[in-house]
């Protein structure tokens, strides 16, 4: 792929990523992490919350960051993995929606993650394409 264009797909979903992080510090982060913090649970307990809610909003950063990356040198494999780690965020968000309080709608969040997993499979059926036209097949179902 000589001349490798921008790839919409990724940059797009990278975007949401980083919205996705605003969202989780600004509107999350009063509405769930400060409910928990200033709780009268175990300080360790709260500590251990405070890093993985931190270390999400650190992680959609850095998704964004490898999917604007993506988006001008194209890493299907990284995608993979971001899509990867995305559809289990669903899975999860599906699963303890049901088991813990009977039904998915009290966190939506999974719809977002959808959304951007679709976003990122078009990106990468559009890469695909484009190494198809360049003479380039590559490997994959997307």
């Amino acid at each position: 792929m000589d001349q490798k264009r921008m790839n919409p797909g990724y940059a797009i979903a990278g975007g949401l990523f980083v919205a996705t992080a605003a969202i989780h510090a600004f509107v999350g982060g009063p509405e769930v992490n400060a409910p928990v913090q200033g709780s009268g649970l175990d300080p360790l307990v709260r500590a251990v919350s405070a890093v993985v809610w931190h270390a999400l909003t650190a992680l959609f950063v850095v998704f964004g960051g490898a999917l604007f990356w993506a988006a001008w040198h194209g890493a299907r494999a990284l995608v993979f993995t971001v899509l990867a780690v995305n559809v289990a965020f669903i899975g999860l968000f599906l699963a303890i929606g049901i088991a813990a309080l009977g039904t998915v709608w009290p966190m939506p969040q999974w719809v977002l993650f959808g959304v951007i997993s679709g976003v990122m499979i078009l990106g990468l059926r559009a890469e695909r394409a484009q190494a198809w036209d360049a003479g380039q097949p590559v490997r994959g179902r997307c």
